[in-house]
């Protein structure tokens, strides 16, 4: 009788767990409990993000064109002085060109590969990798100056961080801001811009005054060539229809780069600042227009850009909006002669103004996202993302 009791109770007890696994098992399935596993899975994941250093850490790996400290003030930069120097949002970083910063090259979150210069010869790339470490292809120079054979880099960068737009880290030359909110307007995109005030319905008199003592039409100053783009030889054309005055290595005349007064007679002697680049390529400004706009100058531009996306409208002329060199000479005499007409171009520094951010607070900000962790893709061609961002020629007839 007690060994059939036994039996009985036994039997009650494992039915009793089997009900229990059955209803737990139903209670945290997705179909049912979606909300409850998200909870324990964020908690969970709160605690594991505490458990991980509070900082993630950068190698740079070369110079930047032999400045090892990439324009930055110190050869090792930590918290204080993403926060204090760079300015970064995010600044929980450190950042050094020292090699032996950390124990092992497996340790840095991300290591930057300046490709615009080859690898070192006397510094072989590291053996081993993290999975989870960010290789960063960085470029600040056009497809035509990369020194890497890229063809033989396929699957080794995770980031880019290059003047493109769909760069993961974007890395331009100057950012345009709204001088009101302080909000950066561009490059982005698709950027939201002020219209124009009604030509003669704004006015600016240091410019007003300025327009009586330019006597001369353009101005460039270059030291490159022989380009891509084929940029000297839109302005040789361009020297038929009106005074385009070189300065450098490519033309006739000189002016130091030191000099206060080569940018003061922009001011005061020409009407527009050539500002043509060396490549065709998708989103590639360089400096040459962003120092043509702290002048009271009207900058004519040529490249493979999409200004809009860089620049308040009519604050520039773009010379690919012509179809003729003719027809660009035509338009930038109409704006010389014009007062109110060349006024109107420098509406835009009511509004806004230009600005500079270091890169380097983006990638930290990247690297301090939960998502990146988990994240393992890499570039499989970044030779083709790359290089099919240029063409060779323009429409423009000479």
């Amino acid at each position: 009788m007690r060994l059939q009791m036994r039996r009985t109770l036994t039997l009650v007890l494992l039915c009793l767990f089997l009900f229990g696994a059955l209803i737990y098992k139903i209670n945290n399935s997705p179909l049912v409990n979606q909300n409850g596993i998200l909870r324990e899975y964020l908690v969970g994941g709160q605690v594991g993000v505490a458990r991980r250093p509070a900082t993630r850490t950068i190698l740079l790996w070369s110079s930047f064109f032999g400045n090892r400290r990439w324009n930055l003030p110190y050869d090792t930069l930590g918290p204080q002085q993403f926060r204090e120097d760079l300015g970064c949002p995010v600044y929980q970083c450190e950042l050094s060109n020292r090699h032996e910063y950390l124990p092992s090259l497996e340790l840095y979150d991300a290591i930057v590969y300046h490709v615009a210069q080859p690898f070192p010869v006397l510094l072989p790339l590291p053996a081993r990798r993290s999975p989870h470490q960010a290789y960063v292809f960085a470029l600040l120079e056009p497809p035509g100056e990369t020194k890497h054979r890229l063809s033989d880099e396929q699957h080794f960068y995770n980031l880019t961080m290059t003047y493109r737009l769909d760069s993961d880290i974007v890395w331009p030359y100057a950012h345009v801001l709204d001088t009101f909110t302080g909000a950066p307007i561009a490059p982005a995109p698709f950027p939201h811009w002020r219209q124009p005030p009604a030509l003669g319905s704004w006015n600016d008199s240091t410019v007003a005054s300025l327009w009586h003592t330019k006597s001369k039409m353009a101005a460039w100053f270059v030291s490159h060539c022989q380009t891509l783009s084929e940029r000297e030889q839109l302005a040789a054309a361009l020297q038929k229809h009106i005074q385009v005055d070189i300065y450098g290595k490519c033309g006739t005349l000189n002016c130091a780069r030191d000099d206060p007064h080569c940018s003061e007679m922009l001011d005061t002697d020409y009407m527009f600042y050539l500002a043509f680049e060396n490549s065709l390529c998708t989103d590639y400004v360089t400096e040459k227009l962003y120092d043509a706009l702290q002048r009271r100058i009207v900058p004519v531009v040529f490249g493979g850009a999409n200004y809009s996306r860089f620049l308040p409208p009519h604050s520039y002329i773009d010379a690919n909006r012509f179809d003729s060199v003719e027809e660009l000479a035509q338009h930038m005499r109409f704006v010389a002669a014009d007062k109110e007409e060349y006024i109107s171009y420098f509406w835009w520094r009511e509004h806004y103004h230009l600005a500079t951010f270091s890169p380097f607070c983006e990638l930290c900000a990247s690297l301090h996202q939960p998502s990146w962790t988990h994240r393992t893709q890499s570039y499989d061609n970044i030779e083709s993302w790359w290089f099919n961002g240029c063409r060779l020629s323009s429409h423009i007839r000479l």
